[in-house]
Protein backbone atom coordinates (compact mmCIF):
# COMPACT_ATOMS: atom_id res chain seq x y z
CA UNK A 1 0.00 0.00 0.00
CA UNK A 2 1.20 3.91 -0.78
CA UNK A 3 1.01 5.71 2.19
CA UNK A 4 1.29 9.34 1.89
CA UNK A 5 1.98 11.04 4.75
CA UNK A 6 1.78 15.06 4.90
CA UNK A 7 3.50 17.16 7.31
CA UNK A 8 3.94 20.41 7.25
CA UNK A 9 7.20 21.34 9.33
CA UNK A 10 11.20 19.65 7.99
CA UNK A 11 11.22 15.78 7.97
CA UNK A 12 14.50 15.61 9.98
CA UNK A 13 14.65 15.41 13.54
CA UNK A 14 10.78 14.79 14.16
CA UNK A 15 11.37 11.60 15.85
CA UNK A 16 7.54 10.67 16.20
CA UNK A 17 7.60 10.79 12.09
CA UNK A 18 10.58 8.87 11.64
CA UNK A 19 9.58 5.78 14.04
CA UNK A 20 6.36 5.50 11.89
CA UNK A 21 8.32 5.35 8.93
CA UNK A 22 10.53 2.91 9.58
CA UNK A 23 7.69 0.91 11.21
CA UNK A 24 4.95 1.08 7.92
CA UNK A 25 8.44 0.41 5.84
CA UNK A 26 9.05 -2.46 7.90
CA UNK A 27 5.34 -4.11 7.72
CA UNK A 28 5.95 -3.57 3.86
CA UNK A 29 3.86 -0.54 2.99
CA UNK A 30 5.14 1.63 0.40
CA UNK A 31 5.53 5.46 2.47
CA UNK A 32 6.02 8.62 0.75
CA UNK A 33 6.34 11.52 3.05
CA UNK A 34 5.53 15.45 1.70
CA UNK A 35 7.11 18.05 4.09
CA UNK A 36 8.89 21.49 3.93
CA UNK A 37 12.36 22.37 3.20
CA UNK A 38 13.47 25.64 5.41
CA UNK A 39 16.78 25.36 4.23
CA UNK A 40 19.35 23.94 1.85
CA UNK A 41 18.13 20.39 1.93
CA UNK A 42 17.45 18.19 -1.20
CA UNK A 43 14.50 18.21 -2.86
CA UNK A 44 13.87 14.68 -2.63
CA UNK A 45 16.25 12.04 -0.84
CA UNK A 46 15.63 8.35 0.77
CA UNK A 47 15.18 7.46 4.59
CA UNK A 48 15.00 3.59 5.17
CA UNK A 49 13.81 3.25 1.66
CA UNK A 50 10.76 5.95 1.94
CA UNK A 51 10.90 8.75 0.10
CA UNK A 52 10.87 12.11 1.75
CA UNK A 53 9.62 14.89 -0.91
CA UNK A 54 10.14 18.42 0.28
CA UNK A 55 8.78 21.97 -0.54
CA UNK A 56 11.04 24.96 -0.02
CA UNK A 57 9.31 27.33 1.68
CA UNK A 58 10.47 30.23 3.96
CA UNK A 59 9.66 29.41 7.81
CA UNK A 60 7.93 33.12 8.52
CA UNK A 61 5.66 32.58 5.57
CA UNK A 62 4.73 29.20 6.34
CA UNK A 63 4.48 30.61 9.92
CA UNK A 64 1.98 33.95 9.10
CA UNK A 65 0.00 30.90 6.83
CA UNK A 66 -0.95 28.61 9.36
CA UNK A 67 -1.48 30.63 11.72
CA UNK A 68 -4.37 32.31 9.84
CA UNK A 69 -5.92 27.89 9.38
CA UNK A 70 -9.41 28.47 10.25
CA UNK A 71 -9.88 32.05 9.91
CA UNK A 72 -12.10 34.07 7.08
CA UNK A 73 -8.61 34.52 5.27
CA UNK A 74 -6.62 30.62 5.63
CA UNK A 75 -4.41 30.44 2.93
CA UNK A 76 -2.82 27.46 4.52
CA UNK A 77 -5.83 25.16 3.75
CA UNK A 78 -5.91 26.73 0.28
CA UNK A 79 -2.00 25.82 0.25
CA UNK A 80 -2.13 22.29 1.52
CA UNK A 81 -4.92 21.23 -0.85
CA UNK A 82 -3.36 22.22 -4.10
CA UNK A 83 -0.04 20.65 -2.89
CA UNK A 84 -1.95 17.19 -1.66
CA UNK A 85 -3.45 16.89 -5.11
CA UNK A 86 -0.86 17.04 -7.18
CA UNK A 87 1.02 14.87 -4.58
CA UNK A 88 -1.59 12.08 -4.66
CA UNK A 89 -2.00 12.08 -8.54
CA UNK A 90 1.62 12.04 -9.30
CA UNK A 91 2.99 9.49 -6.27
CA UNK A 92 -0.25 7.27 -7.01
CA UNK A 93 -1.20 7.74 -3.18
CA UNK A 94 -3.71 5.27 -2.07
CA UNK A 95 -3.64 6.42 2.02
CA UNK A 96 -3.03 10.11 2.84
CA UNK A 97 -1.77 9.98 6.58
CA UNK A 98 -2.04 13.26 7.86
CA UNK A 99 -0.33 14.75 11.02
CA UNK A 100 -1.76 17.71 13.21
CA UNK A 101 -5.21 19.21 13.63
CA UNK A 102 -4.91 22.53 11.31
CA UNK A 103 -3.77 20.26 8.11
CA UNK A 104 -6.65 18.22 7.53
CA UNK A 105 -9.04 21.11 6.26
CA UNK A 106 -6.27 21.08 3.66
CA UNK A 107 -6.16 17.24 3.05
CA UNK A 108 -10.04 16.95 3.07
CA UNK A 109 -10.50 19.92 0.25
CA UNK A 110 -7.92 17.62 -1.71
CA UNK A 111 -9.60 14.83 -1.54
CA UNK A 112 -13.18 16.60 -2.38
CA UNK A 113 -11.00 17.77 -5.67
CA UNK A 114 -9.93 14.06 -6.54
CA UNK A 115 -11.62 11.44 -8.53
CA UNK A 116 -10.85 8.37 -6.30
CA UNK A 117 -11.52 8.68 -2.75
CA UNK A 118 -8.82 8.10 -0.46
CA UNK A 119 -9.13 7.17 2.98
CA UNK A 120 -7.57 9.83 5.75
CA UNK A 121 -5.67 9.07 8.73
CA UNK A 122 -5.66 11.75 11.33
CA UNK A 123 -2.82 11.20 13.33
CA UNK A 124 -2.78 14.19 16.11
CA UNK A 125 -0.47 15.07 18.41
CA UNK A 126 -2.06 17.20 20.82
CA UNK A 127 -5.17 19.16 22.18
CA UNK A 128 -4.74 21.62 19.10
CA UNK A 129 -7.63 24.19 20.34
CA UNK A 130 -6.94 24.16 23.62
CA UNK A 131 -3.15 24.75 23.01
CA UNK A 132 -4.14 27.93 21.22
CA UNK A 133 -4.72 29.50 24.69
CA UNK A 134 -1.63 29.10 25.66
CA UNK A 135 0.48 29.98 22.24
CA UNK A 136 1.89 33.51 21.85
CA UNK A 137 0.88 33.53 18.18
CA UNK A 138 -2.77 33.36 18.95
CA UNK A 139 -2.36 35.51 21.86
CA UNK A 140 -0.67 38.28 20.48
CA UNK A 141 -2.23 40.98 17.58
CA UNK A 142 -3.05 39.98 14.79
CA UNK A 143 -3.58 36.23 15.89
CA UNK A 144 -5.60 37.30 19.12
CA UNK A 145 -7.89 38.98 16.86
CA UNK A 146 -8.29 36.50 13.85
CA UNK A 147 -8.15 33.09 15.44
CA UNK A 148 -11.35 31.94 17.11
CA UNK A 149 -10.75 29.04 19.95
CA UNK A 150 -15.37 28.16 19.85
CA UNK A 151 -14.83 27.99 16.01
CA UNK A 152 -11.88 26.00 16.34
CA UNK A 153 -13.40 23.60 18.88
CA UNK A 154 -16.49 23.38 16.26
CA UNK A 155 -13.99 22.35 13.11
CA UNK A 156 -12.06 19.70 15.77
CA UNK A 157 -15.00 17.49 16.10
CA UNK A 158 -16.12 18.26 12.51
CA UNK A 159 -13.09 17.42 11.31
CA UNK A 160 -12.05 14.76 13.37
CA UNK A 161 -15.26 13.15 13.07
CA UNK A 162 -15.07 12.71 9.17
CA UNK A 163 -11.38 11.01 9.62
CA UNK A 164 -11.76 7.73 8.41
CA UNK A 165 -8.77 6.82 10.88
CA UNK A 166 -7.52 8.69 14.08
CA UNK A 167 -3.95 8.24 15.59
CA UNK A 168 -3.46 9.81 19.29
CA UNK A 169 -0.43 9.98 21.24
CA UNK A 170 -2.12 8.73 24.81
CA UNK A 171 -4.83 7.12 26.44
CA UNK A 172 -6.15 10.18 28.12
CA UNK A 173 -6.85 11.75 24.39
CA UNK A 174 -9.12 8.69 23.38
CA UNK A 175 -11.08 9.22 26.25
CA UNK A 176 -11.48 13.06 25.32
CA UNK A 177 -12.43 12.33 21.72
CA UNK A 178 -14.87 9.53 23.02
CA UNK A 179 -16.38 12.64 25.21
CA UNK A 180 -16.83 14.56 22.08
CA UNK A 181 -18.92 11.76 20.62
CA UNK A 182 -16.02 10.29 17.82
CA UNK A 183 -16.48 6.73 17.02
CA UNK A 184 -13.91 5.24 19.32
CA UNK A 185 -13.39 2.00 17.02
CA UNK A 186 -11.76 4.30 14.75
CA UNK A 187 -9.47 5.37 17.16
CA UNK A 188 -5.76 3.68 17.53
CA UNK A 189 -3.36 5.01 20.33
CA UNK A 190 0.65 4.98 18.99
CA UNK A 191 2.50 6.74 22.14
CA UNK A 192 5.54 9.03 21.81
CA UNK A 193 7.64 6.12 23.16
CA UNK A 194 10.88 6.07 22.44
CA UNK A 195 13.11 4.44 19.65
CA UNK A 196 15.53 2.82 22.14
CA UNK A 197 17.78 1.51 19.50
CA UNK A 198 17.71 4.99 17.34
CA UNK A 199 18.38 7.07 20.01
CA UNK A 200 20.92 5.39 21.63
CA UNK A 201 22.18 4.67 18.26
CA UNK A 202 23.45 8.33 18.54
CA UNK A 203 27.83 9.12 19.46
CA UNK A 204 28.55 10.82 22.76
CA UNK A 205 29.72 14.33 22.87
CA UNK A 206 32.36 13.81 25.34
CA UNK A 207 33.42 17.79 25.11
CA UNK A 208 29.47 18.33 25.59
CA UNK A 209 29.16 16.21 28.92
CA UNK A 210 32.47 17.50 29.97
CA UNK A 211 31.52 21.31 30.26
CA UNK A 212 29.15 20.50 32.55
CA UNK A 213 31.10 17.99 35.02
CA UNK A 214 31.51 19.94 37.70
CA UNK A 215 27.91 21.13 38.33
CA UNK A 216 24.62 19.44 39.27
CA UNK A 217 22.74 20.16 35.97
CA UNK A 218 19.04 19.90 35.73
CA UNK A 219 17.88 20.14 32.45
CA UNK A 220 14.99 20.58 30.35
CA UNK A 221 15.13 19.54 26.68
CA UNK A 222 11.77 20.55 24.28
CA UNK A 223 10.32 23.74 22.58
CA UNK A 224 9.73 27.41 24.55
CA UNK A 225 6.35 28.67 24.50
CA UNK A 226 4.37 29.94 27.79
CA UNK A 227 2.40 26.18 28.02
CA UNK A 228 5.87 24.53 28.89
CA UNK A 229 6.20 26.39 32.20
CA UNK A 230 9.42 27.17 32.44
CA UNK A 231 9.16 30.44 33.80
CA UNK A 232 8.40 28.41 37.25
CA UNK A 233 11.67 26.56 36.47
CA UNK A 234 13.77 30.34 36.68
CA UNK A 235 11.79 31.11 39.32
CA UNK A 236 13.28 27.89 41.40
CA UNK A 237 16.98 28.62 40.83
CA UNK A 238 17.23 31.51 43.29
CA UNK A 239 15.47 28.95 45.71
CA UNK A 240 18.12 26.42 44.91
CA UNK A 241 21.35 28.34 44.68
CA UNK A 242 22.22 28.78 47.97
CA UNK A 243 21.57 24.94 49.08
CA UNK A 244 23.41 24.25 45.44
CA UNK A 245 26.38 26.31 44.69
CA UNK A 246 27.22 24.40 42.01
CA UNK A 247 23.80 24.05 40.43
CA UNK A 248 23.21 24.82 36.35
CA UNK A 249 19.74 24.56 34.89
CA UNK A 250 20.59 24.06 31.22
CA UNK A 251 17.64 24.56 28.77
CA UNK A 252 18.03 22.83 25.25
CA UNK A 253 15.97 24.57 22.93
CA UNK A 254 14.38 27.40 21.34
CA UNK A 255 10.76 29.17 21.04
CA UNK A 256 8.64 32.18 21.15
CA UNK A 257 9.15 33.38 24.42
CA UNK A 258 12.82 32.39 24.96
CA UNK A 259 13.92 36.54 24.80
CA UNK A 260 11.02 36.83 27.93
CA UNK A 261 12.83 33.38 29.84
CA UNK A 262 15.95 35.28 29.48
CA UNK A 263 15.18 38.71 30.80
CA UNK A 264 13.58 36.67 33.98
CA UNK A 265 16.48 35.25 34.78
CA UNK A 266 17.92 38.46 34.43
CA UNK A 267 15.86 40.28 36.79
CA UNK A 268 16.46 37.54 39.21
CA UNK A 269 20.18 37.74 39.19
CA UNK A 270 20.57 33.97 38.19
CA UNK A 271 21.89 33.97 34.81
CA UNK A 272 25.18 33.13 35.58
CA UNK A 273 23.25 29.75 36.77
CA UNK A 274 21.30 28.97 33.70
CA UNK A 275 22.73 27.88 30.53
CA UNK A 276 20.90 28.95 27.09
CA UNK A 277 21.69 26.29 24.66
CA UNK A 278 19.58 26.96 21.86
CA UNK A 279 18.34 24.35 19.26
CA UNK A 280 20.22 21.50 19.17
CA UNK A 281 20.22 18.83 16.55
CA UNK A 282 18.88 15.68 17.49
CA UNK A 283 22.26 13.40 17.56
CA UNK A 284 22.98 15.82 20.86
CA UNK A 285 20.07 15.26 22.80
CA UNK A 286 21.40 12.05 24.64
CA UNK A 287 24.70 13.84 25.22
CA UNK A 288 22.68 16.60 27.21
CA UNK A 289 20.93 14.18 29.10
CA UNK A 290 23.51 12.53 30.25
CA UNK A 291 25.40 15.12 31.22
CA UNK A 292 22.22 15.97 33.45
CA UNK A 293 21.51 14.93 37.13
CA UNK A 294 17.76 15.33 36.60
CA UNK A 295 15.86 15.94 33.76
CA UNK A 296 12.66 18.53 33.89
CA UNK A 297 8.65 18.27 32.43
CA UNK A 298 7.32 21.52 33.96
CA UNK A 299 4.60 21.93 31.55
CA UNK A 300 1.70 23.71 32.94
CA UNK A 301 -1.50 21.95 33.58
CA UNK A 302 -4.55 22.64 31.12
CA UNK A 303 -6.94 20.56 28.87
CA UNK A 304 -3.73 20.66 26.13
CA UNK A 305 -1.09 19.19 28.35
CA UNK A 306 -3.32 16.75 29.81
CA UNK A 307 -4.01 14.54 26.77
CA UNK A 308 -0.41 14.40 25.33
CA UNK A 309 3.12 13.10 26.14
CA UNK A 310 6.46 14.49 25.52
CA UNK A 311 8.84 12.24 23.65
CA UNK A 312 11.53 13.65 26.55
CA UNK A 313 9.88 11.69 29.19
CA UNK A 314 10.92 8.04 27.94
CA UNK A 315 14.26 9.48 26.10
CA UNK A 316 15.18 10.61 30.14
CA UNK A 317 14.18 7.70 31.50
CA UNK A 318 15.99 5.44 28.72
CA UNK A 319 19.58 7.17 29.67
CA UNK A 320 18.35 6.40 33.31
CA UNK A 321 17.85 10.22 35.06
CA UNK A 322 15.21 11.01 37.37
CA UNK A 323 12.64 12.92 36.43
CA UNK A 324 10.56 16.13 38.13
CA UNK A 325 7.49 16.57 35.67
CA UNK A 326 4.27 18.37 36.43
CA UNK A 327 0.82 17.03 37.43
CA UNK A 328 -0.61 16.76 33.61
CA UNK A 329 -2.53 13.43 34.16
CA UNK A 330 -0.13 11.22 31.46
CA UNK A 331 3.02 12.67 33.22
CA UNK A 332 1.66 11.87 36.60
CA UNK A 333 0.51 8.75 35.76
CA UNK A 334 3.16 7.16 34.54
CA UNK A 335 6.10 9.42 36.57
CA UNK A 336 4.06 7.67 39.77
CA UNK A 337 3.59 4.36 38.21
CA UNK A 338 6.94 3.68 37.26
CA UNK A 339 8.40 5.09 40.44
CA UNK A 340 11.16 6.91 38.18
CA UNK A 341 10.66 10.37 39.35
CA UNK A 342 8.31 13.29 41.28
CA UNK A 343 5.78 14.95 40.44
CA UNK A 344 5.35 18.98 41.55
CA UNK A 345 2.02 21.27 41.17
CA UNK A 346 1.73 23.06 37.76
CA UNK A 347 3.78 26.38 38.08
CA UNK A 348 4.98 26.06 41.75
CA UNK A 349 8.41 26.76 41.55
CA UNK A 350 8.47 26.12 45.62
CA UNK A 351 7.78 22.71 44.92
CA UNK A 352 10.17 21.94 42.18
CA UNK A 353 12.53 23.30 44.23
CA UNK A 354 11.69 21.30 47.32
CA UNK A 355 11.95 18.10 44.43
CA UNK A 356 15.32 18.59 43.29
CA UNK A 357 16.27 19.23 46.83
CA UNK A 358 15.08 16.01 47.88
CA UNK A 359 16.98 13.91 44.94
CA UNK A 360 20.47 16.03 45.53
CA UNK A 361 20.18 15.46 48.98
CA UNK A 362 19.49 11.15 47.95
CA UNK A 363 21.93 9.48 46.47
CA UNK A 364 20.31 6.56 46.46
CA UNK A 365 17.04 7.50 45.37
CA UNK A 366 18.63 9.46 42.38
CA UNK A 367 19.96 6.15 41.61
CA UNK A 368 16.55 3.96 42.57
CA UNK A 369 14.33 6.10 40.18
CA UNK A 370 17.16 6.24 37.15
CA UNK A 371 17.43 2.18 37.21
CA UNK A 372 13.29 2.18 37.09
CA UNK A 373 12.98 4.26 34.32
CA UNK A 374 15.73 2.02 32.49
CA UNK A 375 13.48 -0.70 33.51
CA UNK A 376 10.06 0.79 32.45
CA UNK A 377 11.39 1.74 29.03
CA UNK A 378 12.75 -1.46 27.93
CA UNK A 379 9.24 -3.43 29.33
CA UNK A 380 6.52 -1.37 28.16
CA UNK A 381 7.29 2.32 27.02
CA UNK A 382 9.47 1.59 23.79
CA UNK A 383 8.55 2.05 19.93
CA UNK A 384 8.50 -1.39 19.48
CA UNK A 385 5.43 -1.76 21.55
CA UNK A 386 3.41 0.90 20.21
CA UNK A 387 4.71 0.13 16.93
CA UNK A 388 2.32 -3.02 16.96
CA UNK A 389 -1.05 -0.25 16.91
CA UNK A 390 0.20 1.49 14.16
CA UNK A 391 1.05 -2.24 11.90
CA UNK A 392 -2.05 -3.68 12.95
CA UNK A 393 -4.44 -0.25 12.02
CA UNK A 394 -2.23 -0.32 8.39
CA UNK A 395 -3.06 -4.11 8.05
CA UNK A 396 -6.72 -3.15 8.23
CA UNK A 397 -7.12 -0.88 6.07
CA UNK A 398 -5.41 -2.68 3.37
CA UNK A 399 -7.62 -5.21 4.08
CA UNK A 400 -10.44 -3.36 3.51
CA UNK A 401 -9.23 -1.52 0.58
CA UNK A 402 -8.55 -5.09 -1.19
CA UNK A 403 -12.33 -6.22 -0.74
Amino acid sequence: MVIGMILDNEFTGDMRVENEVISLMQAGHQVIVLCFNFGNKAEKEEFHGAQIVRIAINTQYKNKMKGLTNTFIDPYTRYWSKQIVTFVKKYKIEVLHVHDLYLLGGAFKAVDKLKNKIPVVADLHENYPEALKYYKFSNTFPGNVLISIPKWERTEKKWVNRADYVITVIEEAVNRYENMGIDKNKISVVANYVNSDEFLNAEMNTQLIARFKDDFVVSYLGGFDTHRGLESVIRAVPLLTKAIPNYKLVLVGAGRNENDLKELAASLGVSTSISFEGWQKPKNLPSYITASDICLIPHLKTGHTDNTIPHKLFQYMLLGKPVISTDCDPLERIVQATQSGLVFSSNNEKELAQCILSIHGDKDKAEHMGQNGIAAVKNTYNWENTAKALVQLYAGIATKMSV
